[in-house]
């Protein structure tokens, strides 16, 4: 933080001292030269300015503590909640694992560093067995950190898919917690949490959310489980397909970074017959032949964390929006 803060600092002096050029050159007698240096200067003070307020909205995101409460729960660790946890868990796999499935040691990859993209620090996923920083949480704040992306500190977190996991019902994280301290404990440390200047910009221009949400205050139950849209509902808004796929299943995403742009299911799935959604997620390749690229259709984990009547539910409740119509490009 102290980096950032001095990065933050150093635009602040910057737009100063570029302001004081400007009303220096006013006084100039020479008019070309008083003109250019003053609105020179002036374009570059709102330049460097911008930057300046972008970067302290970043950093607000990145650092101010946020006012969620932290939900006073004991959970009960059963047999039935660590099957169930350890299903959710598959979504938390790709990042929160080195095997890239349970247990969630933790990653070894640097998301702060993917090819192609700007360097964003040093942002590793954490190693979530007993042996992690969880060991010294409370089951509420494990709660508020899934479903709310707010951390033990009270500050945000960073590419936590709480937009989606906010939807999450009382029994279902419940049971995501008992799977997490359940798990074996695996002795892996990555650094501590370092997000550049560069990061609190992105930060800042909303291309990568902060993962705070609202603070649950009511009961959330999940529909009876079954093959109805209504169950199909739940599942999807917990999945991130509305995140990828656009809140009316569309298509297109949210054009966040990090965020593939899915293509229009409500045109796609109604094609298909229920099985033929189901074999597509178990095997990757949809009815035409066509291999989805895991990277882009996470379809594995679908497969790993569903069985097919929650297949079938989604399948049934995607069939109940209405169809989209995308405007020839």
């Amino acid at each position: 933080m102290i980096g950032n803060l001095l990065v933050l600092v150093l635009l602040i002096i910057v737009v100063i001292a570029l302001l004081y050029l400007a009303r220096r050159a006013w006084g100039s007698l020479n008019g070309i030269v008083k003109w250019v240096s003053v609105v020179v200067s002036v374009l570059l003070a709102l330049l460097v300015g911008f930057i300046a307020v972008v970067g302290a909205i970043g950093m607000y995101h990145a650092y101010i503590p946020r006012p969620n409460p932290v939900q006073q729960v004991s959970v009960q660790i059963t047999p039935e909640r660590v099957e169930r946890g350890g299903k959710l868990a598959n979504f938390c796999a790709g990042c929160h694992s080195t095997t890239m499935k349970p247990p969630l040691d933790g990653s070894a990859i640097n998301f702060g560093e993917q090819p192609g993209a700007p360097p964003l620090g040093l942002l590793y996923p954490p190693n979530l067995t007993p042996a992690g920083p969880l060991k010294t949480w409370s089951d509420g704040e494990i709660i508020r950190a899934i479903r709310e992306g707010v951390h033990q500190s009270g500050r945000s977190l960073v590419i936590m898919p709480s937009e989606s996991f906010h939807n999450l019902s009382d029994e279902d994280v419940q049971s995501l917690v008992a799977y997490l301290r359940s798990q074996p404990a695996v002795n892996h440390d990555e650094p501590d949490f370092q997000p550049n200047f560069v990061s609190m910009l992105v930060l800042g221009a909303g291309l990568f959310p902060p993962s705070a949400q609202a603070p649950i205050t009511q009961p959330i139950v999940a529909p009876a489980k079954g093959a109805t849209p209504e169950y199909g509902k739940y599942l999807v808004s917990i999945s991130d397909c509305l995140v990828c796929h656009g809140a009316d299943l569309g298509g297109g995403g949210s054009g966040r970074a990090f965020t593939p742009s899915g293509p229009n299911l409500t045109a796609i799935v109604s094609k298909w017959t229920r099985e033929q959604f189901i074999q597509t997620i178990r095997t990757g390749v949809d009815p035409d032949g066509h291999k989805l690229d895991p990277t882009q259709m996470p379809w594995r984990d679908y497969s790993a964390t569903y069985d097919d009547d929650e297949l079938s539910a989604i399948y049934e409740y995607i069939k109940t929006v209405p169809p989209v119509v995308k405007a020839a490009q």
